[in-house]
């Protein structure tokens, strides 16, 4: 591919003088990207094969016919190439994912830079993570994973509130678009460990905890969708580009002052030679771990919540379709909280009990992956592989799942809700087939290094979210319309936005509020 520098600062230097700095960044970025796209043109890489469908363009076989892609290029069991809209991407199969877990020379921070447009104003969580990944990456996987057992209660608080204020009390049936609806309840109970008591329930954040992560990746999708030469007039007319950078200013209003109040408490106790104040959220946690770099903590946050609220609310809508197309199901978990929940009382120990909720999550997770792929790393150095392939420096990458392998899922075009509970009682297999396990064949949280750090903390909100909703109430699909379907968009398919099911209130076996 051909790259040109451009100088940004020669760009704001043309600009009218006289307009505010915000209009001057915006109008700087929107020029430079036009210039970017006059010198660049998306090559594909001459020693993998370029799949299209359907007699399209590989571009548009890839935005609008993903999965089928894949599919066509996973016949020959060697990599191919599919051609994103921000270039190319080689597709390894399955077998290298083991392979490439860990290699140095690969990424995974500069695999996205590309598609989620880290140099326009209100992708600045994207910025962050490219700039000092490990901000996240090990708040995540050092703090807030070591103290899950501390901040369960505050999980278990969020939930109970905030499910009954979302849901209500009415026992008959009503319509509810669920996405909306568990959107409102992810927001609230990740901002509680994210951000304390008190902003979590904050109306601001929690519209900009929701409406961040759709826009960030509506916007990106649609920027994605266009010819690189107008992209910048697309990001400019979207109202979802407006909505990031006001997300971005409002976000900075509120958390900056929390910023300020951290770093004055442990800096005064670090003065004195005392411990500084120990802390239960994410905010205070990245403070420690920044070890006094002055790091972007609000686009921190954005990128924190941006990854969590997403995946959770997926993963916990898909439980819910999943539980009214299979309804026997329903009352097995059921009867495995009462014993377990009633036994155990609320505790990071009595979610690790609940062996058959985990078993279902993953076999949900399965029958319905967030995305055919994973893995996506940048290629940094050229590599060969052990079979002789070489990906090429300045390659992106990924891994293709393989989620209905016969060898290892029997049967899998059925849904087993017992499926890995069985699996973790053949001797010597307890531990490898749980919820947060991650292997070559179960791609659901990546795999390797650069696993999803928060996949622990998003189990344990999952499990307690998904308690409450089957204890509290009864689930089906609305009568009479037809059954929902995914929302597919090249590689991702998602639960859509306008899926409607029902919830009645029940009456519990077990107070759930009072454990």
């Amino acid at each position: 591919m051909f790259k040109r520098r451009v100088d940004m600062e020669a760009i704001r230097n043309i600009m009218p003088e006289g307009l505010p700095m915000s209009v001057q960044v915006i109008g700087a970025t929107i020029l430079l990207s036009i210039v970017w796209s006059l010198f660049t043109r998306y090559q594909p890489w001459p020693a993998f094969p370029l799949i299209s469908v359907r007699g399209l363009a590989p571009r548009k076989s890839w935005m609008f016919h993903g999965s089928e892609v894949l599919n066509e290029g996973s016949k020959t069991d060697a990599p191919f190439q599919v051609m994103t809209g921000t270039g190319p991407k080689i597709i390894l199969p399955n077998k290298y994912a083991d392979e490439i877990r860990n290699l140095p020379e690969l990424n995974f921070p500069k695999a996205f830079s590309s598609d989620f447009f880290v140099g326009y104003p209100g992708f600045e969580a994207f910025r962050q993570s490219t700039k000092a990944d490990f901000l996240l990456r090990e708040t995540v996987r050092i703090k807030l994973t070591q103290s899950l057992g501390l901040v369960t209660s505050d999980l278990v608080d969020e939930t109970i509130a905030t499910i009954d204020d979302v849901f209500g009390q009415s026992e008959g049936w009503t319509t509810r678009l669920i996405r909306e609806d568990l959107l409102d309840v992810v927001a609230r109970v990740s901002s509680r460990v994210f951000l304390g008591a008190e902003l979590c329930r904050n109306r601001r954040w929690l519209e900009i905890s929701k409406t961040f992560t759709v826009d960030t990746f509506a916007l990106s999708f649609m920027m994605r969708m266009a010819p690189a030469f107008v992209r910048p007039l697309v990001y400019l007319v979207l109202p979802h580009s407006y909505r990031l950078r006001k997300s971005v200013r409002d976000a900075r209003k509120l958390i900056a002052p929390e910023v300020t109040k951290r770093k004055a408490a442990v800096d005064a106790a670090r003065a004195t030679g005392e411990k500084p104040p120990k802390v239960a959220d994410t905010l205070g946690w990245m403070y420690d771990v920044a070890k006094g770099q002055d790091l972007d903590f609000v686009s921190g946050q954005l990128s924190l919540t941006m990854a969590a609220i997403h995946t959770t609310t997926e993963s916990v809508c898909r439980a819910l379709l999943d539980l009214c197309q299979y309804p026997e199901i329903v009352q097995q978990l059921r009867d495995e909280i009462i014993e377990v929940v009633s036994r155990e009382g609320w505790a990071k120990t009595t979610l690790y009990q609940l062996r058959l909720m985990d078993s279902f999550l993953k076999e949900s997770q399965r029958a319905t992956p967030l995305s055919f792929m994973s893995m996506n790393r940048y290629v940094e150095e050229p590599l060969t592989l052990s079979d002789g392939t070489m990906l090429p420096k300045g390659a992106r990458i990924a891994v293709m799942g393989d989620w209905a392998n016969p060898a290892i899922y029997p049967e899998p075009e059925k849904f087993d809700a017992a499926r890995f509970l069985k699996k973790r009682q053949v001797p010597g297999q307890e531990n490898s087939w749980q919820f947060v396990t991650t292997s070559a064949s179960n791609l659901g949280f990546g795999h390797g290094e650069h696993a999803c750090p928060g996949r622990f903390f998003a189990s344990n909100e999952i499990k307690i979210i998904m308690c409450n909703l089957l204890v509290k109430y009864d689930w089906r699909f609305v009568p009479d319309i037809p059954k929902p379907e995914p929302r597919i968009f090249d590689s991702t398919q998602s639960v859509r936005a306008d899926t409607k099911i029902q919830a009645r209130r029940r009456k519990p076996e077990i107070d759930l509020d009072v454990l």
